[in-house]
C-alpha cells in the first residue's frame, strides 16, 4: 500500500498523531508491519500491522485476547509500581468507533501499537545466559497471567497444538495421498504413528483436568522478546497466538527449537544434536519464574512437552508434503520433507536424552 493509503488507515485509530513517515518494518511472514515516525522528535512512535485473517480467522477474538492478556499484566505492572509500564507490556490503540482494530476498503484487519523504542530483538541464541534470560522472560509472562481464566478467551487457531485433532488431519493426509507421496516416506511415516499414543496423551491430560488449562504464547523463539540495550528483557511480543493452552507448550516448543544445535530444516541429519548446555539454562530460568505457580505434574512432565512439539512439528510438516505444499512456505523442491526428517531426527536425539533431561528438572 502507498503512504496516504496507511496514513487513511492511521487516522482510523483514537489517537492524534503528526504522521512523519510510514515504512515497512521487519520481515515477518504471516502479517505486514509497518513503522509510523511521528513529529516532534520527542513523541512516540507506532507500528501499524496488518493481521493475516486467513491465518487468523477470528481477528476481533484474537484482538479481545491480546487485550485482555495486556490489560491484565498492564494492571499487575501498575499495583506493582513499574514506572516503564509502556516498556513491560505492548500498548493497543483503540479505533474511533471503539474496536480495537480498522478495516481497509477490501476487508483487511488492521492494528495500532505503540513502539517501544531503544530496544532490540535475538535472532539466535549464542550463549546459555541468553537461554536463561529467553525462558525468564516467557516464565514471567506466562506467571503473570496464570490467574487469568483461560476460559475468557477464544483460541486464535483452533486446535493449534492438540495432538489428538493434529493426528486426525495426518492420517486423513495418508489416506488422501494428494501428491502421491505416501508410499515412498512409508518409514517416516510410521515413526510418527508408532508414537502416536504416547503423544496424544498431552491432549487427553487437557481433556480430563489432570493438567490445567493456562494463558500461553504458543510461539516461543527468542526473537519474540524485546531486550534493552544491556540485554535485559523487556516483555513478550508477538501476541497473536496468545490463548488457552498448556504451560507446557510453550517450553517445549522453546526447546524445539533453542536445544537443537542444527536448524529445523538441516538436511545433514549428523549435525542434529541435542545442546544440552542451553536446555539446562533454560530450564532453570523458566522454573525461576515459573515454579511458583506450576502444579508436580506440568514440572514433571516439562522434558516430555520438548519431544511431543518435535512429533507435532513433525507430523505438521510431513502433513503438509503429503498434501502438495499447500501450507508452510518451502524454499525448494523436498523442502518439507527436508523438515521432517530433521525433527524426526530431533526427536530421536531428545529420546536419547530424555534421563538427563528429566534429572536436570528435578534438580
Amino acid at each position: 500500500m502507498n503512504s496516504p493509503e496507511l496514513s487513511e488507515l492511521v487516522a482510523k485509530f483514537d489517537i492524534d498523531l503528526n504522521v512523519a513517515s510510514i515504512l515497512p518494518f521487519g520481515n515477518g511472514h504471516i502479517n505486514d508491519t509497518y513503522l509510523v515516525k511521528t513529529t516532534p522528535a520527542e513523541a512516540p512512535d507506532y507500528m501499524l500491522q496488518r493481521k493475516n485473517h486467513k491465518i487468523f480467522k477470528n481477528v476481533p477474538g484474537m484482538m479481545k485476547n491480546i487485550v485482555l492478556a495486556t490489560n491484565h499484566i498492564r494492571n499487575k505492572l501498575i499495583a506493582a509500581g513499574e514506572k516503564e509500564v509502556n516498556r513491560k507490556v505492548m500498548t493497543y490503540i483503540a479505533a474511533k468507533d471503539g474496536e480495537m482494530f480498522a478495516n481497509d476498503e477490501i476487508g483487511n484487519f488492521w492494528t495500532l501499537f505503540l513502539y517501544i523504542a531503544d530496544c532490540k530483538v535475538v535472532e539466535n541464541i549464542q550463549e546459555p545466559g541468553q537461554a536463561y534470560s529467553a525462558a525468564q522472560a516467557f516464565g514471567h509472562f506466562q506467571n503473570q497471567l496464570s490467574d487469568l481464566p483461560g476460559e475468557e478467551l477464544i483460541e486464535t487457531i483452533p486446535n493449534f497444538h492438540n495432538g489428538i485433532s493434529r493426528l486426525f488431519d495426518f492420517q486423513l493426509s495418508i489416506l488422501k495421498d494428494a501428491a502421491g507421496r505416501v508410499k515412498e516416506n512409508q518409514l517416516l511415516i510410521d515413526k510418527i504413528i508408532d508414537r502416536s499414543s504416547e503423544m496424544t496423551l498431552l491432549q487427553q491430560w487437557l481433556d480430563n483436568r489432570t493438567l490445567p488449562l493456562r494463558i500461553t504464547h504458543n510461539d516461543t523463539k527468542i526473537n519474540n522478546i524485546l531486550f534493552d540495550q544491556d540485554n535485559h528483557t523487556l516483555c513478550v511480543i508477538d501476541l497473536d497466538t496468545v490463548m488457552p493452552g498448556s504451560a507446557l507448550y510453550d517450553f517445549g516448543d522453546a526447546i524445539r527449537t533453542l536445544g537443537n544445535k542444527a536448524p529445523e530444516d538441516e538436511p545433514d541429519l549428523a549435525k542434529i544434536v541435542f545442546n544440552q548446555e542451553i536446555y539446562e539454562a533454560f530450564a532453570k530460568g523458566y522454573l525461576s519464574e515459573a515454579k511458583s505457580f506450576l502444579t508436580a505434574t506440568e514440572k514433571d512432565h516439562l522434558p516430555f512437552s520438548c519431544r511431543y512439539m518435535a512429533w507435532e512439528q513433525a507430523m505438521r510438516f510431513l502433513t503438509d508434503y503429503l498434501n502438495g505444499d499447500i501450507y508452510y512456505k518451502t524454499d525448494y523442491e523436498g523442502h518439507n520433507l527436508v523438515r521432517t526428517k530433521a525433527q524426526v531426527r530431533y526427536l530421536e536425539v531428545l529420546e536419547e536424552n530424555s534421563e538427563v533431561m528429566e534429572k536436570i528438572v528435578k534438580d
